[in-house]
Parts: C-alpha cells; sequence; structure tokens
C-alpha cells in the first residue's frame, strides 16, 4: 500500500503547495513513483502541474476525471463503487502522476460535515469519509504508487479532517511570521480534537462500503518556507519567529497531541529550511518545472544563469534532495 502525507496549515500563503510540488519532484527523481493529489478548490496544484493550458485542456477531455467527480459515487449515492480516474503524468515524468483537484470540491462540504459529525440520516451518508481514501488508494493502485502527498486547503474543513486522518503523515508548512506562530497555537488545540473523532469515527463508519483505514495519522514535523536571508543566514528578527515557532512546536503541540499514537517521535521536527524562491517561482510556473531543475533557457538569461540564481537554484536543489531523502528514512 502507498505511503500517504499530507501537508496542512490552515493559514494560508506559506509555501504549501509549491513545497510539495518540489518535493514530490524530487522523490520521482529518486526513482519513486508519486501521485500528487489536489485538495484544494482553487486548484494552484493542477495549475502548476499541468500549466494553465494543460489544465483547462485536462478539464475538457476529461471532465470525469478530478478529485470531486472520482467521489461522485458516494456523495450522489450512486448504484456504482468508486472507480480509479485517469491521474496525468506531470511533464512527461514517468514516476509523478496528479489527482487532479476541482473548484467545486468544498461544494461536498455540507454532505461530509454532516456525516463527520455523526448525524447520519441515510445509510448512504456512512459511506463519505471513507470515499477519499478509497478514491485515492484506488488512483495509487493502478499507477502503482509509492508515495501520496496530498495538498489540503487552507482552512479547518471537514474535507481537510477527512483527509488529515486519512493520511500516514502530515507535515505543517509554516511561514516567518507572527501569524504562522500564532497557527501553530491553533493547532495546538484543534488537532488533539481531530485525533479524538478519528478514533470514534473509525468505529463509527467500520461497516461502511468504505471504512476509514485502521492506522493512526502521525505527525512528521514542519518546515519553514519563504525565508530571505542576508550574508547566508536569516535576518535576526526572521530567526527570532524561526526560534519561536520551535518551541511552539515542540512545547505546546507536540504533548497536546497523544504521542504515543499520532507523533513521530523525534529529536527535532524541523524537517527543512526553505529558502525564498524570489523570481524562479514565476519561472517555475510558467515553464511546469521545479525551481531546482531551472535551466538559463528557463530563466531567459542568454544562455546562462545570474550567479545569484545559480547560488539559489543549486541551495534549493540540495534542500529538496534533503528532504526526498528525509520522507524516504521516516516513512
Amino acid at each position: 500500500m502507498s505511503t500517504i502525507v499530507s501537508f496542512f496549515n490552515h493559514k494560508g500563503g506559506v509555501g504549501k503547495t509549491t513545497q510539495l510540488y518540489n518535493l514530490a519532484w524530487a522523490l520521482s527523481l529518486k526513482g519513486k513513483k508519486v501521485l500528487m493529489v489536489d485538495a484544494d478548490s482553487q486548484c494552484n496544484l493542477s495549475s502548476q502541474c499541468l500549466g494553465e493550458d494543460g489544465f483547462e485542456d485536462h478539464y475538457i477531455k476529461y471532465p470525469d476525471d478530478n478529485l470531486k467527480s472520482g467521489l461522485a459515487p458516494a456523495f450522489e449515492a450512486r448504484p456504482s463503487l468508486i472507480k480509479p480516474v485517469y491521474c496525468p503524468k506531470v511533464q512527461n515524468n514517468d514516476n509523478l502522476f496528479l489527482l487532479p483537484g476541482s473548484f467545486d470540491i468544498s461544494q461536498n462540504e455540507t454532505q461530509l460535515s454532516v456525516a463527520i459529525n455523526f448525524n447520519v440520516t441515510f445509510l448512504t451518508m456512512t459511506n463519505l469519509p471513507g470515499s477519499f481514501f478509497h478514491l485515492i488508494q484506488k488512483c495509487a493502485e493502478v499507477n502503482y504508487i509509492d508515495y501520496i502527498l496530498i495538498d489540503l486547503n487552507p482552512g479547518l474543513s471537514a474535507i481537510n479532517q477527512t483527509l488529515l486522518f486519512s493520511s500516514n503523515y502530515f507535515v505543517i508548512p509554516c511561514g516567518v511570521d507572527y501569524f504562522s506562530k500564532q497557527a501553530i497555537k491553533s493547532l495546538a488545540k484543534v488537532l488533539p480534537n481531530w485525533c479524538n473523532w478519528d478514533i470514534k469515527a473509525k468505529e463509527f463508519f467500520k461497516d461502511s462500503v468504505y471504512p476509514l483505514p485502521e492506522y493512526k495519522s502521525k505527525f512528521l514535523g514542519y518546515t519553514i518556507n519563504n525565508y530571505n536571508i542576508k550574508s547566508q543566514k536569516p535576518a535576526k528578527t526572521v530567526q527570532k519567529v524561526v526560534d519561536e515557532i520551535n518551541i511552539d512546536v515542540e512545547t505546546v503541540l507536540v504533548p497536546n497531541l497523544n504521542v504515543t499514537e499520532n507523533v513521530v517521535i523525534r529529536d527535532s521536527y524541523r524537517i527543512a529550511e526553505i529558502k525564498n524562491f524570489n523570481t524562479l517561482q514565476q519561472v517555475s510556473h510558467r515553464v511546469n518545472k521545479p525551481v531546482f531543475l531551472l535551466n538559463s533557457n528557463d530563466t531567459g538569461n542568454s544562455g546562462y544563469l545570474k550567479d545569484n540564481q545559480e547560488l539559489s537554484i543549486e541551495a534549493l536543489r540540495e534542500t529538496f534532495d534533503n528532504f526526498a531523502d528525509f520522507i524516504i528514512a521516516n516513512t
């Protein structure tokens, strides 16, 4: 069975989607087959993977091959079982696949909210929470996937709650601002409640057509994204926020979780520090390539990269190479 890792922070703008995309590429270059799942109604991951033209083209040619359409047998109570949908390969990479998102996935939110609160009025509603896991695993099986990376939306939604606890592991991407620090304290209150729900839900939905997975989702760690450096070091104000986030993770978040079941015990929970991509992010999106594989043709620098760009790309290549090694070693 594939290993599922979700990337979640209810604060937006922390670089979650671009981090996941680049990590997926790094894993694929190590010979791992990776399925990216776009569970955010903004569909930024789908756009990044397919390009704006390719994204539109996919929905015209394959209108039923996306996350929402794949869940239709459960959410529309159709007399058929969920089947895998077509997951296109990304940029001719035989190891990298995408389960495209849907702008309309939030339409499933109301039904799912009722179901996960155990206010089930129809038997078919018991099939809703586990349908996400079932669809994703079906897609993974037909493509022989090793790792599934799920891009969750920035909110405390029922979809996020269900997908987070359908995952083997979850990572919390953080920015370097005060609100990211506050988000950790907020999650320290929210996630324990979700963990308690997970225990009850596995029992409550065990006889449904699509039961929830038996394993416990574990907190793998957090990342620091989008920070700028001066003289090869973060600015003092930035470093102060980074240090405070680390303290809050280790002294507030982790102790509030069920450490024996919902945390991967480690000496440090900081997985990676990812520097600001700056203009390279726009180039990456335009050419549908990870930042660490960009070259002078991509950046338009007349046959050569500027020194600062070359250093940035090399540093990011090392960062995501190490990030991929970490995922492989710790999951």
